[in-house]
């Protein structure tokens, strides 16, 4: 009798011990993935529009961008830097556009003076680097894609993702890529990659 109350009480303890331990459907369904993809959706969201509102804003001021010559010709061409500090804060106006855009994007033009441009003069032909639009990655452009192509993201929930808009650009299928970051909590582009 002794060994089969203990052989009850064994598989009872067993059996009761095994329903406290959660399974792996409930821990599928927890409350933090909810809560994750709100924040993917709403990250998503904001990011599709910083993209989208840059471009509509730089079409609304391309012009006055454009304007600003951050460049002085000669036997070396050169940078005005305070030229060039006008053409950050105008861009910078656009509410999209991160302080990590601007820094490497200065970086990028001083290493083209310090090198590229020491034999090319800007009164005889277009410079290297400048004679393309680097917002839109190309001379031509077709701004509806622009401004409306749709956006997917790699890295959600994150401060750092990859964004790729994905349309037709002209006619043709075109693919444009995007770093952003979150800067007290706003996502602004880092990155435009131009091939």
């Amino acid at each position: 009798m002794k060994y089969i109350l203990f052989a009850f009480f064994s598989v009872f303890t067993l059996l009761s011990c095994q329903s406290n331990q959660p399974t792996d459907a409930a821990q599928t369904t927890t409350e933090p993935a909810a809560n994750e993809s709100t924040t993917t959706n709403s990250d998503q969201a904001a990011i599709n529009d910083v993209i989208h509102n840059f471009y509509k804003w730089y079409e609304a001021n391309m012009e006055a961008v454009v304007s600003i010559g951050y460049v002085k010709g000669g036997k070396s061409t050169t940078l005005i830097p305070a030229k060039l500090d006008e053409y950050y804060a105008l861009i910078k106006q656009s509410n999209c556009i991160s302080q990590a855009y601007v820094d490497a994007d200065r970086a990028y033009l001083q290493n083209l003076e310090a090198t590229t441009w020491k034999t090319e003069n800007v009164e005889e032909e277009p410079l290297s680097g400048l004679d393309y639009d680097r917002f839109f990655c190309a001379q031509d452009f077709d701004i509806a894609f622009w401004e409306t192509a749709p956006v997917s993201v790699q890295g959600p929930g994150t401060d750092k993702v990859l964004a790729t808009m994905s349309g037709n650009e002209g006619g043709s299928p075109r693919e444009q890529q995007f770093e952003l970051v979150k800067e007290n909590g706003k996502w602004l582009i880092a990155k435009i990659i131009c091939e």
